[in-house]
């Protein structure tokens, strides 16, 4: 086992490899092991599920990142702040700013990824088959991020930011790509913290002007609930489904030979409607793929998002300040 910390320096042991994980893991073939999963998430607010997606997949999704997003040297938007922004690089030559929104991603320049993610994780029969048990009506993916390189996630609960109408109603998914290592970066989550009371997104916490009150905010819960923070060992293709109140993170990549490419999607449920800071109800456009719905949040291969981007690139500062009014506004 490897000690580790959080982002916030609380210390976790994480498993090397299998023998030393006792994470309780499903098979994605087995159908009564999957309403098995379901019960299991229900009462932990996390599941692991096994293969779900194929290692051609995700050896092809990899590909594409490797010919199409490393080489671009324009703007993508990016997971850590939702803002347009180059490729950044650590030693290792990983990309170290996540993207956002595979599915929005512009066709021009990455036709290849964001074509094999909608085919092979959107449209997954096997993904979607288990989606749909566990929300009990067809998945709404709301938002979607690729990970290669990881500067650690914070300690949160992702209701903060997104949710369904019905608070708690969304599940998230964590994609190993590749097998996860001890040291790259791995996914955390704390047990049975769904159960918890919420922590809401208010003034003094808002995600705006006041977000590191409301990490320290999740921290305290931590430590006073004595909750237990786990890191699985992820092989390539399994799942980390987790409840969008379930507190969560990830550890800083630390290894000079392993990267945690990864992909992480959102879904609601077909009827409900989407929440955004615990404040902002949409009704939200979707496109249907037969097996589920898709929203695309500033679609790329649109005229009228590829200019809303070019603004955002172009005047950065004027625009999140425009931004960060519009959210402090919202929060109550």
């Amino acid at each position: 086992m490897l000690e580790l910390k959080t982002p916030n320096n609380i210390k976790t042991l994480v498993p090397e490899n299998l023998n030393e994980d006792n994470t309780q893991k499903f098979q994605s073939d087995n159908v009564n092991e999957i309403q098995e999963a379901k019960k299991f998430y229900d009462e932990n607010g996390y599941v692991i599920i096994k293969k779900i997606i194929s290692n051609e997949v995700c050896d092809t999704l990899r590909n594409f990142w490797t010919n199409e997003i490393k080489p671009f040297k324009g703007k993508i938007y990016r997971q850590t702040t939702s803002n347009a922004e180059v490729n950044v690089f650590n030693k290792n030559n990983w990309i170290m700013n996540p993207i956002l929104n595979i599915q929005s991603l512009n066709h021009k320049y990455f036709s290849g990824i964001r074509n094999c993610a909608e085919k092979n994780i959107f449209s997954s029969t096997k993904l979607c088959k288990i989606l749909n048990i566990f929300l009990n009506e067809r998945p709404k993916f709301v938002q979607s991020m690729y990970f290669e390189g990881n500067s650690a996630t914070w300690e949160h609960q992702d209701t903060y930011y997104l949710d369904s109408e019905i608070i708690g109603s969304m599940i998230a998914g964590w994609i190993a790509l590749e097998d996860i290592k001890a040291d790259a970066g791995r996914f955390f989550i704390c047990p049975s913290s769904n159960k918890l009371d919420l922590i809401k997104q208010v003034k003094t916490n808002n995600y705006a002007y006041n977000h590191d009150n409301y990490i320290l905010e999740v921290v305290s819960l931590i430590k006073k609930e004595n909750l237990k923070i786990i890191a699985p060992y992820l092989e390539k293709g399994d799942v980390l489904f987790w409840n969008s109140k379930t507190i969560h993170g990830s550890l800083d990549s630390q290894s000079k030979s392993n990267s945690r490419s990864s992909v992480t999607f959102h879904a609601i449920p077909e009827s409900h409607r989407f929440l955004q800071f615990q404040s902002k109800i949409k009704n939200i456009k979707t496109n249907n793929l037969g097996k589920s719905l898709i929203f695309r949040p500033k679609d790329q291969s649109k005229f009228k998002y590829r200019m809303i981007f070019l603004i955002e690139a172009t005047f950065p500062k004027t625009f999140n300040f425009f931004k960060k009014k519009l959210i402090s506004a919202l929060a109550k």
